[in-house]
């Protein structure tokens, strides 16, 4: 694989500061988690289905890099679930109790409580089988030291 990730895919595009629209009735906005976040435009009830992921699966044993490069999210500690381009997902912030889910087919993406509306959209990017790699990357230290410290 290339020095080209995700974000320099997306420039080369003219794109940089688009994305593909996945999860409906959602906006990306500043977050005060980090960065750019999701927020829901109206109020979500629990076991709302919010959207079915879609990509690529790929074995991140084979292609490592592919973690640090595109967007993905872990089907099981091997196999990654990987898109070429930017999409709402993309966007979600990880938090400690958050208002979203992935189901154990690491597809379905549900509400796990209610979201009012303007509620910024979150993931426990910890609860999936996330592979040992990316758990041992920087990021992955950053995120288990968050899991360690007071509740968000």
């Amino acid at each position: 694989m290339s020095d080209l990730d995700i974000l320099t895919l997306w420039r080369t595009l003219g794109r940089a500061d688009d994305f593909l629209q996945t999860i409906p009735d959602a906006r990306r906005g500043p977050s005060p988690l980090q960065g750019l976040g999701m927020f829901s435009s109206r109020p979500r009830a629990a076991g709302e289905l919010v959207c079915v992921l879609d990509g690529q699966v790929v074995d991140s044993r084979k292609y490592p890099e592919i973690m640090h490069a595109l967007e993905w999210n872990a089907l099981s500690e091997r196999l990654l679930l990987v898109r070429p381009l930017r999409t709402s997902y993309g966007y979600v912030n990880h938090a400690r109790s958050p208002n979203l889910v992935i189901e154990p087919d690491g597809r379905t993406m549900r509400v796990v409580r209610a979201i009012a509306a303007d509620e910024e959209l979150t993931l426990d990017y910890l609860a999936p089988p996330v592979p040992p790699a990316y758990l041992d990357s920087e990021e992955g230290r950053r995120l288990r030291s968050l899991a360690a410290g007071p509740p968000a």
